[in-house]
């Protein structure tokens, strides 16, 4: 009987070890699922990491940043003097570096300096239709300023002479290239303009391709509303047709605003009333700033019309 329970009791205590045994067996192996995911992870982590060292990080491009021109004076300082003082109009590496001014026509400057004395090589005035006031957002959608050509030797127009004769560096192609900008500020804020054309076209109202960059209004004849957004896309479009050079890096929309610069041109003869004109946009906070501009030559361009 004794030995009946004794083994009982043995058998027992064996079939209790053997469930312990494989209990702790099953803790220290891994189900052979886990141990695959587990080996997947392992796997992806390296790749990671191979990844990274194939492939080094892209350095970011510095931003560019422009710093504005010093004026030689102040524009408040110039409207204590003359009153018709309404901006600042500047290009790096010229001799443009002067107040702009404005009154109720375009021939009162033709011949007078920046306080009202006359001189025969003038100043620089703002066309009398254009809207100015003393932030961006008071100015037209178009804006025009207008200025002599200083040199008469025809047909080459001198880019050292004075006033307006210094637009003709923008001739250069290299030169307007390292000058992407012009700096026309008004009377609370200095603002930055990206050139996009630089074209010569014939003055002629009569001339089948007479460009009439110079509208800021509707109808001038009617109303006092400024152009739509498709007449400004039209003028950006024919100016960019008769552009020296092409800008394809510089986006213009109806949005925008835009700044011409204009003077007579010698290139055709000196009785062919041809003008040459710059144009740019106002740059904005989303406009990506840039150090140099990419020009190429327009091949396609709209050849200017004489008579």
């Amino acid at each position: 009987m004794r030995k009946q329970k004794l083994s009982k009791v043995l058998a027992m205590l064996l079939a209790m070890m053997m469930l312990f045994t494989s209990t702790a067996c099953n803790n220290r192996e891994k189900p052979i699922e886990e141990e695959e995911v587990e080996q997947e992870e392992q796997t992806e982590v390296e790749t990671e990491e191979e990844k990274e060292q194939e492939e080094p990080e892209k350095e970011e491009e510095p931003e560019v940043v422009i710093d504005v021109p010093e004026k030689t004076t102040s524009i408040s300082e110039w409207k204590a003097k003359n009153n018709d003082v309404i901006g600042w109009l500047m290009i790096p590496d010229t001799d443009i570096n002067n107040p702009v001014v404005q009154t109720t026509n375009n021939k009162f400057y033709e011949r007078l300096d920046e306080l009202k004395q006359y001189n025969f090589e003038g100043c620089y005035w703002v066309d009398y239709e254009c809207g100015m006031g003393p932030t961006a957002d008071d100015l037209m959608r178009s804006t025009i300023i207008y200025g002599h050509n200083t040199d008469y030797t025809a047909p080459v127009d001198e880019k050292e002479g004075n006033r307006f004769s210094q637009l003709f560096h923008f001739t250069d192609i290299e030169w307007a290239k390292e000058h992407p900008y012009i700096y026309f500020s008004t009377e609370k804020e200095d603002l930055l303009w990206e050139v996009f054309a630089c074209a010569y076209t014939s003055g002629n109202t009569k001339s089948s391709d007479y460009f009439d960059y110079i509208q800021v209004l509707k109808d001038r004849k009617v109303s006092n509303e400024q152009i739509t957004e498709g007449q400004l896309m039209n003028i950006v479009n024919e100016a960019r047709e008769r552009s020296e050079y092409d800008y394809p890096d510089v986006e213009v929309s109806g949005d925008d605003k835009i700044l011409t610069l204009s003077t007579c041109s010698y290139k055709y003869g000196s009785h062919t009333n041809v003008r040459y004109i710059i144009m740019a946009k106002l740059v904005t906070e989303e406009d990506k700033l840039v150090e140099s501009a990419n020009v190429v030559v327009n091949e396609d361009k709209k050849e200017v019309k004489i008579g």
